[in-house]
């Protein structure tokens, strides 16, 4: 298998994707979601055993668990058994999404834990991140396909001449100006909402 030609045997597959690759996910999120290279839990699967997957996010799991150097511990039994539930459910998810949500999860994104590593938290942080990968998925989706009508329009402003325009950083391609735009328009979203936020407390305050 392919997995097999890039990545070589189980204990080479394991000092690749180590938790210390979490940091340069958590730098390039979007090629950590996008990556064509990194493989699915489910294609370990195939790839190196059933029982791989689990092998591999266990690894993930107990450095978590040094990293929050919390009181109370996960057990064995609950570190396997929330590494099999991960491997079950999100089989999709590509090693890289991965660790990128390992690298959220440790700077704080979801919460914390409250003096014991508490497995639940962790799958429901996990299902959050999944919310988020697969919102970011569709923006990318849509922005590709607005991308494929504007290339058929050849009297269009080049990206770089719109980027120029409108005073932002210089884009090579239609996809490129789509994306920055659907930043834009979150970056707005978020700061209406901090607005309102604001408003509240302050009417609030005033009584």
């Amino acid at each position: 298998m392919l997995v097999l030609q890039t990545y070589g045997n189980r204990e080479r597959f394991l000092k690749t994707f180590d938790p210390r690759l979490q940091i340069n996910a958590g730098h390039n999120p979007e090629q950590a979601i996008l990556s064509e290279k990194a493989p699915m839990l489910v294609v370990l699967k195939k790839a190196y055993g059933d029982n791989f997957p689990v092998m591999w996010l266990m690894q993930q799991i107990l450095e978590l668990v040094v990293y929050s150097n919390s009181k109370g511990t996960l057990s064995d039994y609950q570190a396997e058994f929330l590494a099999n539930a991960i491997a079950t459910e999100y089989y999709y998810l590509k090693v890289s999404e991965v660790l990128l949500f390992f690298y959220r999860f440790k700077c704080g994104k979801y919460g914390h834990f409250y003096g014991v590593v508490d497995p639940m938290r962790i799958t429901i942080a996990l299902g959050e991140f999944v919310k988020e990968r697969n919102n970011f998925l569709e923006r990318e989706e849509r922005a590709r396909e607005r991308a494929k009508e504007e290339a058929g329009y050849s009297d269009k402003v080049s990206p770089e001449e719109w980027c120029r325009q409108v005073g932002l950083p210089e884009c090579h391609s239609v996809l490129e100006v789509y994306r920055m735009r659907d930043r834009i328009i979150d970056t707005i979203e978020a700061l209406v909402w901090f607005l309102g936020i604001m408003n509240m407390y302050l009417k609030q305050s005033q009584q």
